[in-house]
């Protein structure tokens, strides 16, 4: 199982970049306002945290951190989906998101 711990923290990078390019399209940036490429932002941040996580198995530190960084994402990714509760599948970036910081946050306590 934790074979799986890298490829999914690189899955959260290309989707913090997907939700960065999809924030520069001008049609959708209307939309969604300054929040996206901040949101953008962060999980990239979260995921490259998670990459690093995977590769230093000792630091204590970074492993906690980054705990406690992805718990924050899967927290308001979770919180996104509650106002959306009718219909989730209007927001595939968040339910993606959430699912794999969630994943991601049992390696990180695990360790």
């Amino acid at each position: 199982m934790k074979w799986l711990d890298a490829p999914i923290a690189w899955l959260l990078v290309l989707l913090g970049a997907a939700h960065l390019l999809a924030a520069w399209i001008p049609r959708l940036s209307l939309l969604r306002g300054p929040w996206a490429a901040g949101t953008a932002v962060a999980v990239l941040c979260v995921g490259l945290m998670n990459a690093v996580r995977a590769q230093r198995k000792s630091d204590a530190f970074l492993r906690w951190s980054t705990a406690l960084a992805t718990a924050v994402t899967a927290g308001l990714c979770m919180v996104r989906l509650y106002q959306f509760s009718g219909n989730v599948l209007h927001q595939p970036v968040a339910l993606a998101t959430s699912v794999a910081a969630i994943i991601e946050l049992f390696f990180a306590v695990a360790g």
